[in-house]
């Protein structure tokens, strides 16, 4: 919106995480046959977009997806100008998903994870500016906060949306979306896809069966879902991890999928997050379906 108005009567909830944060925007955009819409929220610290795509629909691009196409961006760009750190890195939260990690690894760069939130990506850099460990270059997590750089050291949507229209201009130049670059990526490195499922429990019962919830699956981890079996199991709590304590279980499954799951730490849910990875879409969809169906049904069996 163009006026301050603290009741954000233009969008509803103005959470550009929410794909109806765009309605606006999207009938704007097939006005003017814009390739890219840009929202932020209204702090202007997160960043969502959205994309045409050949049928001339506006397609959003989750948090997932825009971080792992700006890490491609950011890493190709530096590698072909030279300006790539030897040491350098990424840093994401333990509940991103694995493609940015995947193309930093083509680059010869380390991928770093920690907590959620920026105060735990951004004590990255701050680090490593005094053991010399690692160049930090990107900062991200699936919630659409990004950092580029250590002059802001905390999510920041100005910098990030200029990154995100800088290049789709670069990609239009090469007769190129965004959309057509996520396909690529996915062609290369498989299709990676990822949903999160939040279950509300109020009160201080809520409360409780969230704890009873954690502690079924911290003592009962399920060993096979479909043809896909438990490998590793990270308990956050009580593993040593190098990183700080925090009531979070993540699961990895011998096909490269993994789930993860912990309560909110701001309100009365649990989180589950589902990440999936095969050559086929299909596949990779089914997979998180399947996931979804199986950890869910147990975790509403905790009464």
């Amino acid at each position: 919106q163009e006026n301050p108005d603290p009741n954000f009567t233009t969008v509803g909830y103005p959470n550009p995480e929410d794909p109806k944060a765009f309605d606006y925007a999207i009938r704007l955009g097939k006005e003017e046959e814009a390739d890219l819409l840009v929202a932020t929220d209204p702090d202007c610290d997160r960043v969502a977009m959205m994309v045409r795509d050949e049928d001339g629909e506006f397609v959003f691009i989750n948090g997932n997806q825009t971080g792992a196409l700006l890490v491609n961006y950011i890493l190709s760009s530096r590698h072909k100008n030279g300006s790539l750190p030897a040491n350098g890195a990424i840093v994401k939260s333990i509940v991103t998903g694995d493609l940015g990690k995947a193309i930093a690894s083509k680059y010869g760069v380390e991928t770093a994870e920690t907590l959620t939130g920026f105060k735990n990506i951004c004590a990255k850099p701050s680090e490593w500016d005094r053991t010399k460990e690692y160049s930090f270059i990107f900062g991200y997590e699936e919630s659409i906060g990004y950092t580029y750089g250590t002059h802001v050291r905390d999510k920041d949507g100005v910098v990030s949306s200029m990154l995100i229209v800088e290049m789709a201009a670069y990609y239009k130049k090469l007769g190129k979306s965004l959309i057509q670059v996520l396909n690529e990526l996915y062609d290369e490195y498989g299709y990676y896809k990822e949903k999160l499922i939040s279950i509300v429990l109020e009160g201080l019962e809520g409360s409780k069966r969230i704890g009873r919830m954690m502690e079924y699956f911290r003592n009962n981890p399920i060993q096979a879902i479909g043809n896909m079996n438990l490998v590793r199991t990270i308990d956050y709590l009580h593993d040593e991890t190098g990183i700080a304590k925090s009531n979070v279980l993540k699961y990895y499954l011998d096909d490269g999928s993994w789930y993860a799951i912990r309560p909110s730490g701001t309100e009365p849910k649990i989180k589950l997050y589902i990440y999936s990875k095969d050559k086929d879409e299909e596949r990779a969809q089914e997979k998180v379906d399947l996931i979804e169906e199986v950890v869910t049904g147990k975790m509403y069996s905790v009464e």
